[in-house]
């Protein structure tokens, strides 16, 4: 469990500690990793008191580099993850421990999930069976890992898994290497719930919005096939034209500019042209 130990998020960190704990059939051990400066020092205090977590504080803020930290303190056979603001539903881990025993073949399972917002619950996936056919390909339509939505086996699931992994669009990034290197088990079978419109979330952020270009060119230095390789550069120059829109809009147009021509070396590129009229407008007039 990574966690920047915000005061503000003391409770909904609580919240998430306690849905692990309340786990059944299963003996959890949480490894939480405080990562970032300035952690609620209460907050803190109560995690390193508390004998049922195994805590370990990290000075800078990187969720990454927390996930692989947590990874290294991984000593039982199965691991999974949850997010400090995101909750496991009740038999979630012995759904997916059940699964992964009774087919020793696969290395990791994959559930369904709820996505939460102040509006409604909806489930995230549509078609289990489409993605159990081709996860790989699966997730050029769209992201089919959820924070807290999957167990893996220990032995075939290593730290390596962890390295390399960007800033942003981290599941994405994990899914990937899942599906490139592991055999999986999808369940069309909730068990976690993910809250997407926590208060102050990163993915909410202009930051992660403009870093998702070097997120995704971090995906092509995985040994991609060459179909998934150019769907995945289609989709950088997309984020590279939403990066030039967002400058537009702020008024700093060479930044505008330079994301713009950024797009037309990607897969596609050419199609780029279209916009150009609209930037040109924008530096005749300024």
């Amino acid at each position: 469990m990574p966690t920047r130990a915000r005061r503000e998020r003391g409770a909904l960190f609580r919240r998430a500690v306690e849905s692990v704990l309340a786990q059944e059939n299963v003996r959890v051990v949480p490894l939480v990793v405080i990562n970032g400066p300035n952690p609620d020092p209460e907050l803190t205090a109560a995690c390193r008191a508390d004998r049922r977590l195994r805590v370990t504080i990290l000075d800078e803020a990187n969720l990454p580099a927390a996930l692989l930290v947590g990874r290294k303190m991984v000593h039982t056979p199965w691991f999974a993850e949850l997010d400090d603001d995101d909750i496991l539903l009740s038999g979630a881990l012995d759904v997916r421990l059940q699964a992964l025993q009774k087919q020793s073949e696969f290395d990791a399972v994959v559930t369904n999930g709820f996505k939460r917002t102040a509006a409604a619950d909806t489930l995230h996936l549509d078609d289990v069976s489409l993605i159990q056919r081709d996860p790989l390909r699966s997730l050029i339509r769209a992201t089919w890992l959820l924070p807290g939505s999957w167990l893996c086996r220990t032995d075939r699931v290593g730290v390596e898994f962890f390295e390399g992994m960007p800033k942003f669009l981290e599941c994405t990034y994990f899914a990937v290497r899942l599906a490139l290197g592991c055999r999986i088990r999808f369940l069309d079978c909730p068990t976690v719930v993910y809250y997407a419109d926590t208060p102050n979330s990163e993915s909410g952020s202009r930051d992660y919005q403009l870093s998702h270009v070097g997120a995704l060119r971090r995906l092509l230095d995985l040994d991609l096939p060459p179909d998934v390789r150019a769907e995945f550069r289609t989709r950088i120059r997309h984020t590279c034209q939403g990066n030039a829109r967002l400058y537009l809009r702020e008024g700093c147009l060479q930044e505008a500019w330079r994301w713009h021509l950024q797009s037309f070396c990607e897969s596609g590129g050419w199609r780029s042209i279209r916009h150009t009229p609209r930037f040109i407008y924008a530096l005749l007039r300024s």
